[in-house]
């Protein structure tokens, strides 16, 4: 019997021990805390169910148990010690750590040094190992398939989406770095991490992971894109975890620099935390799979309310030999011609400078947008933002139900 199947069986089995004759439900109380008012999974329990599915596909309920007593941090990769979790746990601490130890095994957790050096672990949540840890490897299986399913469902991707819509004028977790042949010297000097290159030259430790929206389209579809699942770059403090966990492999800063010019030469849009400095992700996005840019490539969300984006483009007047180049290639589909001439939809042009290397007159420019979105200068500040933007909302939300 395959493995897969064999531990599923365990789970389910571990399941029906630990719920025999308790009316609580450990999976709603995980999902209830992992939804709540911090920037965590989703913005809020389906009220089907779907999350809990999800959770007791990849958890068993003693794993669940110990899950429950690890504090979740508003920061991602903020490692807390054993000890505190042991002290807010009711099994034994050599049990739990045993437990914990056999989630990192299997990606679900994160496990770090503390100052000290005593061990810690941190909560996978969103962007940061959730629920990217079980198509990192690039596997089709039995648990890819069925979680690809399960998150499938209507409910479970509307609250999704939802923790990552806000309004325009506030903190977005993600942004776009456009294509470094775009971008003007005189923005490097001032934004160094206006280009990918530097933002991988600041970073010490490297792995290399599948796209996990384009591994699920290929689990759904069947077929690929078009365009390469092994671009997604991780670093610093994730590469470590994300090696430890097995769910990538590490690579040189040259490999790293390397698939940038991969994901250049194939159009994907270079996806980053929305900081300044410590970035640890890179994702590499096409319009045909990846949330994101799919997402305003069919208008479901307005960009604004997405993603920061810094620059637009522009196309100067007499430039343009309407080869309608930029048109096919453009992610977002926000370019046209009209009149013998490009015109851009600015209320939708991502700025990623893809459609730049195509053009035979050199009549593209990226411009810094007149409006700029908030910037952060590091992941504690961007999450900081984020959780308190969150915070104010739900408080809101719960002031306006009572009126």
């Amino acid at each position: 019997m395959p493995a897969a199947v064999l531990l599923r069986e365990e789970i389910e089995m571990s399941n029906r021990e630990s719920n025999a004759g308790d009316s609580r439900d450990i999976y709603t109380e995980l999902a209830e805390r992992w939804c709540g008012s911090t920037y965590m999974w989703l913005d809020y329990v389906p009220e089907n169910g779907a999350l809990q599915n999800v959770l007791r596909e990849i958890f068993s309920a003693e794993e669940a148990e110990a899950l429950k007593a690890v504090p979740v941090r508003p920061v991602p990769l903020d490692y807390v010690p054993l000890h505190e979790i042991a002290a807010a746990s009711a099994l034994p601490p050599k049990q739990l750590e045993t437990i914990l130890d056999g989630i990192v095994e299997r990606g679900l957790i994160f496990a770090g040094k503390v100052a000290g050096g005593e061990k810690g672990y941190a909560l996978i949540k969103n962007g940061y190992g959730f629920s990217q840890v079980f198509y990192w490897k690039g596997q089709k299986n039995e648990l890819t398939h069925r979680l690809a399913e399960l998150e499938g469902d209507h409910a479970y991707r509307k609250a999704r989406m939802s923790l990552y819509v806000s309004d325009a004028h506030k903190t977005k977790a993600w942004r776009y770095i456009p294509l470094s042949a775009s971008v003007d010297p005189q923005w490097q000097n001032v934004y160094p991490t206006e280009t990918i290159e530097r933002v991988i030259q600041k970073a010490d430790k490297f792995a290399l992971v599948h796209c996990t929206c384009r591994v699920i389209y290929e689990i759904k579809k069947g077929e690929s894109c078009g365009h390469s699942t092994d671009v997604c770059i991780k670093m610093d403090e994730l590469a470590e975890s994300v090696i430890r966990g097995g769910l990538g492999r590490e690579i040189s800063r040259e490999e790293a620099l390397a698939a940038i010019r991969k994901a250049a030469t194939q159009g994907l849009v270079h996806f980053t935390d929305n900081t300044e400095e410590g970035i640890k992700h890179i994702c590499n996005c096409c319009g045909c799979a990846c949330w994101n840019v799919g997402a305003i490539r069919r208008r479901l969300v307005p960009r604004d309310m997405l993603m920061a984006t810094y620059f637009i483009r522009e196309t100067p007047a007499g430039e343009c030999c309407g080869c309608a180049g930029c048109v096919d290639i453009c992610p977002v589909n926000a370019v046209t011609v009209e009149n013998g001439r490009a015109k851009v939809d600015p209320d939708w042009c991502i700025g990623c400078g893809v459609c730049m290397p195509c053009c035979p007159t050199g009549a593209i420019k990226i411009s810094e947008k007149s409006k700029q979105p908030i910037r952060t200068k590091n992941l504690k500040e961007l999450y900081t933002r984020l959780n308190s933007e969150r915070e104010q909302r739900l408080d809101f939300k719960t002031i306006s139900s009572y009126m």
